[in-house]
């Protein structure tokens, strides 16, 4: 008898109990395109800003609007070169401007940022050391425009960082110009940018830090394993280092990553983890070629996780400069 009431009770609660609501299943859609599909980066002088969770262009600036980067986190003191314009900077030795005026005089050695954006290999790294500003008086050759035309020739000295702002001092070679500007952490942004042109500007060219994972952009390439070190003008996509991450996936065909592989990759925050390798160029045939069975897993700053392949470097009506790409959602 006491085990018929158990079983009644237990009926009895149970069928109190509201009904469990289904879990709709997540949509990660299909296999989408993205990219660009433009007809005015034939010269490559447009830096175009990308989200890849919208699939669609955030900013679009000019490559030679800006030339230095300053890092805006309270205690950041890193300061980027702008190597879609072929920028490389030199040491001196010197720290009073006046001592740099003839650089045919000079035994200079040209550095450049390299592509991965680690801070341990910037061109402008030694401006401070130990936290302790060197003074130091650096030659920087501002490259080109798209045009070729030579953007000329600063030389520099940063004076100070703190955690809102930066102090630095400019001139023309021949010391005319000289500017003693401050450039404040915006830090909405990772990077706050800077121009030497119209007496030097703050300029927008990053978006907010959060609203972007890639940009199609001119950078230096280095070929590390030359002698000497030879550094190349290339075109392609680095990510967000600050919110992204990503990983090559070679060895596998596009259609068969899954979200199990990504515990068998180790992704990296190297800027140039997609890079500009997925394109060759075909003299025979005078155009860029996709390299098959290149692919990619990204992180984006959401920490969603997509794979993607190249899959043009030419426009819809054949013009290039205008990268595209399929990706997924993982």
């Amino acid at each position: 008898m006491k085990n018929i009431v158990y079983i009644f009770i237990l009926f009895s609660v149970f069928s109190c109990l509201k009904e469990e609501e289904p879990i709709a299943p997540f949509d990660r859609g299909g296999v989408k395109v993205g990219g660009l599909d433009i007809n005015n980066n034939t010269d490559y002088s447009k830096q175009i800003y990308y989200d890849i969770e919208k699939n669609e262009v955030v900013r679009t600036v000019d490559r030679s609007s800006w030339d230095l980067a300053f890092e805006t986190t309270p205690s950041g003191f890193h300061i980027l070169t702008n190597t879609a314009s072929v920028m490389t900077v030199s040491k001196t030795g010197e720290t009073d401007f006046a001592n740099v005026t003839d650089l045919s005089s000079m035994t200079l050695t040209y550095k450049w940022d390299d592509a991965s954006g680690n801070p341990d290999s910037l061109a402008l790294k030694d401006w401070i050391s130990g936290g302790i500003p060197t003074h130091e008086v650096f030659v920087i050759n501002r490259g080109e425009k798209p045009n070729l035309v030579s953007r000329g020739f600063k030389k520099i000295k940063v004076i100070s960082v703190s955690s809102s702002e930066y102090v630095i001092e400019y001139a023309n070679i021949n010391g005319t110009d000289f500017q003693t500007k401050v450039i404040p952490k915006n830090t909405a942004k990772h990077f706050t940018a800077f121009s030497f042109e119209e007496g030097g500007k703050i300029v927008e060219v990053e978006p907010d830090k959060g609203n972007w994972d890639l940009v199609f952009t001119q950078y230096l390439a280095t070929f590390y394993d030359l002698t000497p070190q030879l550094i190349y003008s290339v075109n392609g996509l680095l990510i967000n280092t600050k919110e992204c991450k990503g990983v090559k996936v070679f060895d596998k065909e596009f259609n068969d990553i899954t979200i199990s592989d990504i515990g068998n990759y180790t992704l990296s925050d190297s800027a140039n983890v997609i890079g500009y390798e997925w394109k060759l160029y075909d003299f025979d045939a005078a155009t860029y070629a996709m390299v098959p069975k290149m692919n990619f897993i990204i992180r984006s700053k959401s920490g969603l996780y997509y794979k993607m392949r190249m899959i043009d470097f030419y426009s819809t009506s054949g013009l290039k400069g205008s990268p595209r790409f399929e990706f997924k959602l993982l």
